[in-house]
């Protein structure tokens, strides 16, 4: 069998609205973090052979910066 212990996935945002031009044009500024605790991406074992090699993985994904803008007018 393969063990592995628990996880805690976390992620995480922050948003900052403001009015531009004379009030006329509201802007929404978001960053969003995903997988804030992990380091770096790579592939884990799920499933082995019975001699103990591995059968099938599933891939962890890094930590993703994502910077989002938006406006209404």
């Amino acid at each position: 069998p393969i063990f592995n212990p628990a996880h805690a996935y976390v992620d995480l945002f922050v948003g900052y609205t403001t009015k531009l031009y004379r009030d006329r044009v509201r802007a929404r500024f978001q960053l969003n973090v995903k997988n804030v605790q992990e380091n770096g991406g790579g592939l884990q074992a799920t499933q082995a052979f019975p001699d103990g090699t591995p059968l099938a993985y599933r891939i962890v994904d890094p930590r993703q910066f994502i910077n989002a803008l938006a406006f209404e007018l």
